[in-house]
């Protein structure tokens, strides 16, 4: 049997406002999230055993616990999973923002879904998601989404075609750490879809800056070539353009500075071709 190769696609921010704490220590945020075409391989395949063999080229993943043996375990205490072989190729950075951790576990659960022939839904597949990570049942549902809740909350919106140009310092930041910096005055009033979809704060912004200066440097270096945005809690940085010449000279300009890539949103797309 050949191996089950899967695309686990990254995500942006395109807003990302943070408006309570919750009583279950989680935060209730709105966003817009959209998929990007930069992403990890997943390989999935089955063995003779009853255990997981998770492996990666990235030495910053413990290969004993991370968000793919998370999703695999939830999925076996509740179906009848047997042994599976898999290998993470990763490429998208950790700590950066992309949601690469997340997008890997959701991943794990389709594949698996596909491979052992479980027939979950993918309501059924994104509830149970939630107990793997705030950001994973977007990543089952894809495309662009406004998000609610702690994550959980997920509608499909359309975009435009959006080309982005992503700046990728050598930062890995605990989204954790940056949670737990969050005070009330870092708090927004609730918008409405319209007004979100214009939006271009992110609450984390002036908490990450203020934390990582040379980050503050490089957005201020990156102002002359357009808006400025930071995904999730960083540590990436992207800016937004209507067409792609904008977008790739800009990427080539930039790119004489600091590491760049210059990607497009993703509407439609399968994660098993």
């Amino acid at each position: 049997m050949q191996p089950l190769n899967c695309k686990s696609f990254a995500k942006l921010n395109l807003c990302l406002h943070i408006l309570d704490r919750r009583k279950d220590g989680y935060h209730n945020l709105e966003s817009i999230f959209c998929i990007i075409d930069f992403y990890d391989t997943l390989s999935f395949q089955k063995n003779n055993s009853n255990k997981l063999n998770f492996k990666t080229n990235s030495n910053e993943i413990d290969s004993t616990y991370n968000l793919v043996t998370k999703a695999y375990d939830v999925l076996s205490n509740l179906y009848d999973i047997k042994g599976v072989d898999i290998f993470l190729d990763k490429k998208i950075p950790i700590g950066s923002g992309l949601g690469g951790g997340s997008s890997n576990a959701a991943v794990t659960l389709s594949a698996l879904n596909n491979i052992f022939e479980l027939n979950i839904s993918k309501d059924n597949l994104m509830k149970i998601s939630e107990d793997i990570g705030a950001d994973v049942p977007f990543f089952i549902n894809g495309g662009a989404a406004y998000i609610g809740g702690k994550g959980e909350i997920v509608n499909n919106i359309s975009i435009d075609k959006k080309y982005f140009v992503l700046i990728l310092p050598n930062l890995n930041i605990s989204t954790k750490d940056i949670y737990e910096s969050l005070s009330s005055k870092d708090f927004m009033t609730q918008y409405s879809l319209d007004e979100l979809m214009a939006s271009n704060i992110n609450s984390f912004e002036k908490i990450v800056m203020s934390k990582y200066p040379s980050l503050k440097q490089t957005k201020y270096w990156l102002s002359a070539f357009g808006s400025v945005r930071m995904s999730g809690t960083g540590s990436t940085l992207y800016i937004e353009y209507d067409n792609y010449e904008g977008a790739l000279e800009a990427n080539k300009e930039i790119g004489r500075k600091y590491k760049s890539l210059m990607v497009s949103s993703l509407e439609s797309y399968d994660i098993f071709s």
